[in-house]
């Protein structure tokens, strides 16, 4: 089944190629967002084949190591790229942030030796119930703090228990979220400075509340490019796991470049109606649209109204049924130079049905481009 999925994704990014081959391209030159920007990719445990949903294979992830050691990426920390993304200044091109949601055991044994020898900053994202817990499959506090001595390593928090906070009230949050800040202060001495959602999901009554807090950022897990123009509260991550973090797709997303919008719709990652009413519009930076192409998890290539200053509508013809639909669009970049491989420009949303619950929505939603 894995292999069947690795080569279904190597045909789409085949087919995505081809598609950018006969479209014109984007935008020739740098836009704005692209000056301060970088991508951030979310693993979680890396060579558990038991857990194939949340975990890449060793083997592939020291393919994406080699990947960032041998060719022209700059691997900063996240609190690096955050300063830069909130100042607006200028990051390197092909710019690159590598977190961890769980201090699992196959984590700290598998990729943190590997990361620290190739001199990769990283964080790692965890609950202060697993550390306090003592179960084998996770790090301990002690093993947390005496890792973030190095100065290659960040600490950041979930909540104190990796839940759907979307189907809890805002008092268990708060309870959650003040035990997870309050257990990182006794153990380290120091603040938690950087935060992300379980399962990646958001909502705007959920970013407020956690905008109360003293976090620098906030992390979600909608594809795309994080970049000063990003929502702080909800920056982007790609997710890495055995079905969808294949070689050829972490260079894909490794080179991407931010497709920046305003004005989308619905405004809130919560869904009111389903199928949903689905809008942006396109920054009057990029001046042709023809490449453009967006995607549902579970349902395809979805059908995209065009409507006069850079507005997309997209109108789904059938109701979402998972409780988490990824929806990603892409256009590709014009080709700086002769035989360089296509770069695309991509955005991402994830929208919820919190009433849809299964028994597999305990592990990461996976995330599909088609």
């Amino acid at each position: 089944m894995l292999f069947i999925r690795q080569h279904k994704y190597r045909a789409l990014a085949f087919i995505m190629l081809w598609l950018a081959a006969v479209a014109a391209p984007a935008h020739a030159s740098m836009l704005a967002a692209d000056k301060s920007s970088a991508v951030i990719f979310a693993y979680q445990r890396i060579g558990e084949d038991q857990t194939p949903q949340v975990s890449l294979s060793l083997e592939t992830f020291k393919s994406h190591i080699e990947e960032l050691k041998s060719n022209d990426y700059t691997a900063l920390s996240v609190p690096q790229i955050v300063t830069a993304l909130k100042k607006g200044d200028g990051l390197p091109r092909y710019s690159v942030g590598i977190t961890f949601d769980g201090a699992w055991t196959s984590t700290m044994t598998n990729a943190v030796p590997l990361l620290l020898e190739a001199q990769i900053p990283f964080t790692i994202f965890f609950s202060s119930d697993m550390a306090d817990s003592g179960n084998p499959n996770h790090a301990t506090w002690k093993q947390l703090k005496s890792l973030a001595k190095n100065k290659l390593v960040t600490l950041g928090i979930l909540p104190s228990t990796y839940a759907h906070m979307l189907n809890l009230s805002k008092e268990q949050n708060a309870a959650m979220m003040n035990k997870a800040v309050a257990r990182f202060r006794e153990e380290t001495g120091k603040a938690p400075k950087i935060f992300a959602y379980p399962y990646g999901e958001v909502s705007v009554a959920l970013k407020k509340q956690i905008s109360t807090y003293d976090f620098d950022a906030a992390f979600s897990q909608n594809s795309g490019v994080a970049s000063s123009q990003s929502d702080m509260l909800a920056l982007p991550r790609f997710t890495m796991t055995d079905a969808y973090g294949d070689l050829d797709r972490f260079m894909l997303t490794a080179r991407a470049l931010p497709l920046p919008v305003t004005e989308s719709t619905p405004e809130d990652s919560i869904l009111t109606q389903n199928p949903p009413l689905i809008g942006f519009t396109i920054s009057p930076e990029i001046d042709n649209l023809s490449g453009l192409s967006c995607f549902a998890s579970g349902i395809g290539k979805l059908p995209l109204n065009k409507l006069p200053g850079n507005r997309i509508e997209i109108r789904p013809l059938e109701a979402f049924t998972d409780r988490s639909t990824r929806i990603n669009c892409t256009i590709p970049e014009a080709t700086v130079t002769p035989g360089q491989a296509q770069e695309w420009r991509w955005l991402g949303m994830n929208l919820i049905d919190p009433v849809v619950y299964r028994e597999d929505d305990a592990a990461e939603p996976a995330e599909t481009t088609e």
